[in-house]
């Protein structure tokens, strides 16, 4: 029995022994090399991140780009679309709400989120060094864009408040026809609300039929049906244009997870080429 304790001690000791003694990459091989797994995928979520900044924080960056411009608050659309037929420019002369700079506001968000975005790529990088990745695994193995998505995930509600900051401190910096974006909003919401309020008015009523009878002519009676609705403005547009940047932002760092996922030349890194390597 003694004989056989010993036997097994031996045993276990040079067991040990050797499995210590065996090549770190080799074990890493073994174990699918968990934390140059994780390393590549943060350092391929901030590449996409100083890509985005850049491309987005270009002039026309999000205004001219279909796939993340951000499109105008609705009350902003049902004011223009409105403003587009003639029994709406009748209204909103009756109204005193003729003169509202819908299409300045439309370039100004945009050109906000464009003046933002380059301090983008700094947020990305410390949400992304800060980010716990539960299993590289199987966000390599995962979704072309899983990378991208488990960020999103785990980051986006703090971005909204960190880059949010920024979008807003452009509201005041950035200018189209004489007027910056807090300007042209705040005579926006002017005007807005006074098609809330005038609705409800002696005037406002026989205006709103006048409206009715004008858009069902034009085949736009689902407009009316905006316009009735309408009550005061109540889009917070910090919070907005954040939301709105922030997909756009996402969009193109899952654009640039992508490439590197799919093309070899895009691996830039001895890192990036030996992990994402594992899937070609």
């Amino acid at each position: 029995m003694k004989k056989m304790r010993l036997f097994y001690a031996v045993a276990m000791a040079l067991f040990t022994l050797t499995f210590s003694s065996c090549d770190e990459d080799a074990l890493q091989s073994l174990t699918g090399g968990g934390d140059d797994t994780v390393a590549a995928l943060k350092e391929a979520l901030t590449i996409g991140a100083q890509v985005a900044s850049n491309k987005l924080g270009a002039e026309n960056g999000y205004l001219n780009d279909e796939k993340v411009r951000i499109a105008m608050p609705e009350e902003l659309q049902t004011m223009l679309e409105l403003a587009n037929t003639d029994a709406g420019k009748t209204f909103l002369s009756a109204v005193g709400a003729d003169a509202f700079i819908g299409k300045t506001l439309d370039t100004l968000i945009n050109r906000a989120a464009e003046q933002a975005a380059p301090e983008a790529a700094g947020i990305f990088a410390d949400a992304i060094t800060s980010m716990t990745v539960q299993d590289g695994e199987a966000i390599l193995f995962g979704a072309d864009n899983a990378a991208t998505q488990y960020l999103h995930d785990k980051t986006y509600s703090g971005l909204q408040t960190s880059f949010g900051k920024v979008v807003t401190g452009t509201f005041d910096q950035v200018s189209v026809s004489g007027h910056t974006l807090n300007e042209a909003w705040s005579g926006f919401t002017t005007y807005y609300n006074k098609v809330a309020d005038f609705k409800s008015t002696t005037g406002g009523t026989l205006a709103m039929a006048a409206l009715k009878i004008g858009l069902n002519k034009a085949g736009k009676s689902d407009l009316y049906d905006k316009i009735n609705g309408i009550q005061h403005v109540n889009t917070n547009l910090g919070e907005y244009v954040t939301g709105r940047a922030l997909d756009g932002l996402f969009t193109k760092v899952a654009d640039k997870e992508l490439e590197i996922r799919t093309d070899v030349a895009a691996r830039t890194s001895s890192l990036l080429q030996k992990v994402f390597g594992r899937l070609d």
